[in-house]
């Protein structure tokens, strides 16, 4: 029973003390909605102002920033230069090749040409001697 007692003077204690921070709380809650912050328009004034220069200062920063990257893209190049002037060069060279290779195979096909119809025209010589003859006695005549 003496616990019990004790409990229920504890609670009453506990109980008394919420009471007053409720009236308390509520004090300062009136207080509060009595005092009235008067707003003027100078101050509202200020205060766009300078969000508006900061804005102005950001935007002026932001468009820089903007044209710096612009003036970047349009001077940047794809390839380095050096890139181009060795791929420029390899690509005379191939084409210098490419033609050197080709005039000296019709070359050497001319002289396939040439040798095997001297091989034909020395057999038929051969086969042929009064043919010889003629073609010796023609040539002593123009030469």
């Amino acid at each position: 029973m003496k616990k019990l007692d004790e409990i229920m003077e504890l609670m009453a204690d506990e109980m008394q003390d919420f009471q007053n921070g409720l009236l308390q709380m509520k004090k300062m809650t009136d207080e509060l909605n009595m005092r009235s912050i008067p707003i003027s328009t100078e101050v509202m004034e200020k205060q766009l102002k300078f969000f508006f220069q900061q804005q102005q200062e950001k935007e002026a920063l932001a468009a820089e920033r903007l044209q710096s990257i612009d003036h970047k893209l349009k001077n940047a190049y794809i390839l380095p230069k050096n890139l181009g002037m060795i791929f420029g060069s390899l690509l005379i060279v191939i084409i210098s090749l490419i033609g050197y290779l080709s005039f000296e195979v019709i070359a050497l096909k001319d002289k396939e040409i040439e040798e095997k119809l001297n091989r034909s025209y020395n057999i038929y010589l051969q086969e042929n001697p009064e043919q010889k003859k003629a073609y010796e006695s023609w040539l002593a005549v123009w030469l």
